[in-house]
């Protein structure tokens, strides 16, 4: 997921592992409350974010463009983050990473599907 915020030096940007929160309209993903685009959340708390695969031909393209609220996260919701990439657990380097970041949740306001395998253009919005 690329995720965007801005604040008063202007709009940051950046991409993160993100997952679900099962019956909920909500993502969570890592960051350091040191970047650029957690910092911006000082001044707003709003965001928006895409999530699509590459692809090269405008017939392939299919993602989601998203608005929202980021907040620090509940603890309970390490487990979902952990169990979606359980490789870091035993990744030493990734276990030490953990230390320095902040476990944040990316609540969904607004959806737009975008998917031109049904044709150019072809999409659905949804509010929360």
């Amino acid at each position: 997921m690329t995720l965007a915020t801005h604040g008063k030096n202007g709009a940051g940007a950046a991409a993160v592992f993100y997952t679900t929160i099962k019956k909920s309209a909500s993502l969570v993903f890592v960051s350091s409350p040191e970047s650029d685009h957690i910092k911006n959340l000082e001044i707003s708390k709003k965001c928006a974010a895409t999530i699509q695969d590459d692809g090269l031909e405008w017939k392939e393209i299919k993602g989601l463009q998203l608005k929202g609220e980021i907040n620090q996260a509940n603890e309970k919701y390490w487990e979902n983050y952990l169990r979606k990439y359980p490789y870091i657990r035993t990744n030493e380097e990734l276990s030490k990473a953990l230390e320095k970041v902040n476990l944040y949740e990316f609540r969904i306001t607004w959806a737009r599907l975008i998917d031109n395998t049904k044709g150019f253009g072809n999409r659905t919005e949804v509010n929360y």
